[in-house]
């Protein structure tokens, strides 16, 4: 397993040309690392016929921007290849809004040299693709079951802590202090009967039994139709209603949430 992050810059190129490889590319590999140019990986693809060059330039950061990309196209354009050509910016971490829209604008003007951008996210799929593991801490933590948000007899952050602790590359004490937050906001479940029947002269037409049941969230001055999952959880929790007026008579209609 290659955890990303915990790679030198020249280990994640070394990684790339694997990646490449395998994807299907052909003569994969490496610039020469004293002179690179802004060209990490080459490789060459056959496209209807055609073969294409592409100029891989790998960003081993948590932010590229738009320089990165600028330069890759110039480095592009200065490739000495008899045929078309194209690049690629991989990079472990994200790219910026600037950089993506560069690359966009590339592809909307049909520029000879456009380029593609692959962050550590689109990494992670390409890998799964290929039977390779790689992860990066930074973009994604997956886990298999939902923790309860306290535990009553130990720290609120006792259930994090062990859910870590079968992590190899995490270490459970590093894990910073989690924060736990609960919002409660009143919301109306309503509920629609309709039984209406229509009829002319000549008899009934159309008949309508209709029960609908929907859930609003009902703040004041901006009332909104709730989410399917809200209104679920809302619609079969009702028997489980909490009164939040106790100390008022019995007599007087009783609020709950």
């Amino acid at each position: 397993m290659a955890v990303l992050d915990d790679l030198s810059g020249f280990e994640f190129e070394d990684v790339m040309e694997d990646v490449f490889r395998n994807l299907g590319y052909e003569n994969v590999r490496q610039a020469d690392r004293t002179a690179d140019e802004g060209r990490d990986v080459i490789m060459e693809e056959v496209v209807d016929g055609t073969r294409r060059a592409i100029i891989v330039e790998c960003k081993h950061t948590g932010t590229v921007g738009r320089p990165v990309v600028q330069k890759l196209h110039s480095a592009i354009a200065t490739f000495d290849f008899a045929g078309p050509k194209r690049g690629v910016v991989v990079t472990t971490g994200r790219f910026t809004n600037p950089a993506q829209e560069y690359a966009n604008r590339l592809q909307q003007n049909d520029d000879p040299h456009p380029i593609e951008l692959l962050d550590g996210e689109d990494l992670r799929e390409i890998a799964d693709e290929i039977g390779l593991d790689l992860y990066n801490g930074r973009i994604e933590i997956l886990c298999d079951e939902t923790l309860r948000p306290y535990d009553p007899a130990a720290d609120v952050d006792a259930p994090v802590q062990e859910t870590f602790r079968d992590i190899e590359n995490i270490d459970a004490a590093d894990l910073p202090i989690p924060h736990s937050q609960v919002t409660f906001r009143p919301v109306v479940a309503v509920t629609a009967d309709t039984n209406a029947v229509f009829e002319t002269s000549v008899g009934v037409i159309h008949r309508i039994n209709d029960l609908t049941r929907f859930v609003v969230h009902a703040e004041r001055g901006h009332p909104k139709v709730a989410a399917d999952d809200v209104a679920t959880l809302v619609t079969e929790n009702l028997h489980a209603t909490v009164d939040l007026d106790s100390d008022r008579s019995t007599e007087e209609p009783q609020k709950t949430s």
